[in-house]
Formats: C-alpha cells, sequence, structure tokens
C-alpha cells in the first residue's frame, strides 16, 4: 500500500472511530460505579470493561491508586474514568453529579440484593478489598445491598460484584419496560458490522 492510501485508510478509521465513539456516548446510561481505594489494580480495569458494556456513565476512582489499563481492552478508550483524591471530593462529585450513592458491602443495615430497589441516577460504590465501604459513607448511602452468597470464603472479586449489581439494576429496569436497547447495542445497523470491530481487541 502506497503512503497515501495508507494515510488516507488511517483518517477513514479515526472517522469511523469517532463516529462510533459519539454514538455510544449519546446512549450512556445514568448511573455510575464508583471504587474506594482499590489495591488491586487488574480488579480496576475489570471494572471499568464492564462499566464500558453496560454503558455506565462513568467510572469513579477514589484514592491514589494507579489501575491496570490492558484489563480494561480499550474500553478506557470510551469510558468517563474520574479519579477523586479523597472522600470529601467524593462527596462533592456525588453531589454535583446528581448521584444517589448505592453502597456495595456485607453489613447489618443491607438489603439483599435480589430484593433492592434502587433509587433513580445511582453511584455504586464498591469498597477495598480488605477493609470495605468506610462506615461513614454506609452511612450517607441511599441504599446499601449485600450479594447473598453460599460458600465458605464470604467474598466476591470486586469486579465480578461490580458486574452483578450494575446488571441487576439493568434487569430490573428491564422488567419494568424502562431499558432502552434490552437486547444490547452491538450491532451498527447501518453497517451490519460488530461496533468497534476496528478499535477493540475482543479477546480475554
Amino acid at each position: 500500500m502506497s503512503d497515501l492510501k495508507h494515510q488516507l485508510a488511517m483518517e477513514r478509521r479515526l472517522e469511523r472511530r469517532q463516529r462510533r465513539r459519539e454514538e455510544y456516548r449519546s446512549g450512556l446510561r445514568p448511573m455510575a460505579i464508583a471504587a474506594w481505594n482499590i489495591t488491586k489494580e487488574h480488579n480496576v480495569g475489570s471494572l471499568v470493561r464492564t462499566a464500558h458494556a453496560a454503558a455506565a456513565a462513568e467510572v469513579v476512582l477514589v484514592g491514589d491508586r494507579e489501575w491496570n489499563v490492558e484489563a480494561a481492552k480499550t474500553s478506557e478508550l470510551y469510558t468517563t474514568v474520574t479519579q477523586l483524591a479523597d472522600i470529601e471530593a467524593f462527596r462533592k462529585h456525588l453531589e454535583s453529579r446528581r448521584w444517589n450513592l448505592v453502597a456495595v458491602e456485607l453489613d447489618h443495615r443491607a438489603v439483599n440484593v435480589f430484593d433492592a430497589e434502587y433509587p433513580e441516577r445511582p453511584c455504586f460504590l464498591l469498597g477495598a478489598e480488605l477493609a470495605g465501604v468506610p462506615g461513614e459513607l454506609l452511612d450517607e448511602a441511599e441504599l446499601v445491598v449485600q450479594i447473598p452468597q453460599w460458600g465458605l470464603v464470604p467474598s466476591l472479586n470486586l469486579a465480578i460484584a461490580g458486574s452483578i449489581v450494575l446488571y441487576d439494576y439493568l434487569g430490573k429496569l428491564h422488567r419494568e419496560d424502562r431499558l432502552e436497547r434490552p437486547d444490547g447495542g452491538l450491532v451498527d445497523n447501518q453497517s451490519g458490522e460488530p461496533e468497534g470491530e476496528d478499535d477493540v481487541d475482543h479477546k480475554g
């Protein structure tokens, strides 16, 4: 391929990627998922990947932590990831974005996720792998939910727990006939090709 043809092909690809990014972001859902002071970098990348699949408006990371971009499989190119320094910054962010805090934690006041009635504009907060969600944020949450477990080890991987609550929320919207595109949005109706085929690594 000549240099000119290669340049034109790259320009078309970039234009297509930008168009699909705009189409994707126009369909974002008014929900967010947050992670508190996570220590395992891979978990955050996996959480960003899940948020992208569910079309969540943003992922919020609280605490000065690095995270594994590779685990996100390029979804970080399309999903807003907001990093905040501390609990006070998180509170201000919730208020400015009008998110309603839903803490996900094993706690005496928690509602079984199967029975949960979520507020509008939820921001699901997942705690650090060892310490969990701070007590003061549990006190301030609109709702605390827990995922029932029947194993001997009372702990779910953080990214898996995030996936469960996001899709439980979407499932309940669907049963109320309030979920747009319930069959997913992976196909471009004009081209018939999977969205992001040029851009996303579908492996793993």
